[in-house]
């Protein structure tokens, strides 16, 4: 039964990257069997005789001749094509069909500027070239008659080539430039590798998992430990109830994995034990003050005796720094773009409606945008720090004392914390300030906000990394001198 659990995970994965895998498979497979129109257009600037050119010179500056080429080069037949031949700067004066092996069924001028065929069935290898004679429009000041744009459209899909200036790719536009189904391929792919890696890593991962979960674990039992002992020093006749689901929160396993010294796992197994055990006498009737005090001085020598017993540096490894300081990082990388997306969104959303009236809505505006910068901040980092602090916390040599980061065993170190937050994070940048007034316009563009988004993660970093280390560092005593 538990080897069937251990691979569990691998088979579960393994099966969903599989039918992600199909689908992709699938969806290849059809888009390979798809009708392909290429397009191809050559152009003819005049005639090759030399004394036409001569005479009609003229004119010839002011035609241009062009040969559209049309051929399914794909595997299946398109339905419905219409293939449209535009020149923007020109009017046609002149068009013609030299060869077609598909019927075409019609053929017609849809403006000056525009020639539309439709084919009903445009079959596997078919060919169809449109030549076209067009004229520069004198009016347009600065135009060209070598312009063109032809697109083929049809049942299955879209070509398009053309000559003209690229235009700037809007948001709006994406859909045209990458397309639904090849996004969705893209995603299905990630994710089946995903899977797959998943399954083929999943004793690594277990590792990792064990790296992440041991300083924490080891951490959570002294501290535990600690608040015991301290409880009771201060009253001896405490009824308060003690945590001790931490230590069968993991596998019987797993714990003698990080408490490698049986003596030591015995001695903790113990505490659990007198503590369940108290509880347990505790919640069943009313004690007088005697066996009140006759417990409590129990757990109190087992505690003293374990934490003054136990080398807890040996279960120190250092190992694990390198996965908590990645992940410290991403989290701070990560936080740092929500902030700032935040931001931006308070800028569009309430500066934009209001940047032409008088200077109070800009000083509203900043306080506004300090406080939101400040708060969101201030939970974020609150986080990160709680999560750095069951991974950089240090015994001293002799296992006397444990020093670690702590928002709530420091003095108002929330309070110190959101005080940071409004010092660092919430005050906005001077640049950025100054720069209010020039919003939509492209030439600030990426430049601008990518060095923003840096300091931004410069200034978060230094608030969840840096600051706890220094101001809210806390020094705990593990045995009595």
């Amino acid at each position: 039964m538990a080897d069937f659990k251990s691979s569990l995970f691998p088979i579960i994965t393994s099966v969903i990257g599989s039918g992600l895998l199909l689908f992709v498979l699938n969806n290849i497979a059809a888009e390979i069997n798809q009708p392909h129109i290429y397009l191809q257009v050559n152009r003819f600037d005049g005639n090759n005789s030399q004394q036409q050119q001569q005479q009609q010179q003229q004119q010839q500056q002011q035609q241009t001749k062009f040969q559209t080429i049309a051929i399914n080069d794909g595997r299946s037949t398109a339905t419905n094509v219409r293939l449209t031949l535009l020149y923007p700067s020109a009017n046609i004066i002149n068009y013609s069909i030299p060869f077609h092996n598909e019927n075409i069924t019609s053929l017609n001028l849809e403006g000056p500027t525009s020639l539309v065929a439709d084919i009903d069935r445009f079959s596997k290898g078919a060919t169809v070239i449109i030549n076209t004679t067009v004229m520069k429009k004198d009016a347009v000041a600065g135009s060209s008659n070598k312009n063109y744009a032809v697109s083929a459209t049809s049942d299955q899909g879209t070509n398009t080539i053309f000559n003209l200036s690229s235009p700037t790719i809007r948001v709006e536009d994406i859909e045209k430039v990458i397309p639904l189904n090849l996004r969705l391929l893209i995603v299905a792919t990630f994710l089946a590798l995903v899977c797959f890696l998943m399954g083929l890593f999943y004793k690594r991962m277990k590792h990792f998992k064990f790296q992440i979960i041991q300083p924490k674990f080891v951490f959570d039992i002294v501290k535990d430990m600690i608040i015991v002992r301290d409880t009771l020093k201060k009253n001896i006749l405490s009824t308060d109830i003690f945590p001790f689901s931490r230590w069968n929160s993991i596998e019987e396993e797993t714990k003698r994995q990080i408490f490698t010294d049986h003596r030591d796992y015995n001695l903790i197994n113990e505490f659990y034990t007198e503590l369940k055990q108290r509880d347990s006498d505790f919640s069943q009737k009313e004690i007088s003050d005697q066996t009140l005090r006759k417990n409590n001085e129990e757990c109190l020598n087992i505690v003293d005796f374990i934490l003054g017993k136990i080398c807890w540096l040996k279960y120190h490894t250092i190992s694990h720094k390198k996965f908590h300081i990645i992940i410290s990082i991403a989290s701070i990388i990560s936080s740092a773009l929500l902030i700032f997306f935040i931001f931006e969104v308070f800028r569009v959303i309430f500066f934009l409606p209001i940047q032409g009236l008088s200077e109070p809505y800009h000083l509203i505006y900043n306080i506004f945008t300090s406080l939101s910068r400040s708060i969101v901040a201030f939970l974020l980092a609150r986080e990160i720090i709680n999560f750095q602090s069951s991974s950089t916390y240090n015994f001293d040599a002799n296992s006397n004392t444990i020093s670690h980061i702590s928002l709530s065993s420091s003095s108002h170190g929330l309070a110190k914390l959101f005080a940071f937050s409004l010092l660092i994070m919430g005050t906005p940048l001077l640049l950025l300030s100054g720069e209010l007034n020039y919003v939509g316009r492209s030439d600030l563009a990426y430049e601008f906000f990518i060095i923003i988004l840096l300091i931004d993660v410069a200034r978060m970093f230094i608030l969840s990394f840096i600051v706890p280390r220094y101001v809210m560092k806390h020094i705990i005593k593990i045995r009595e001198s």
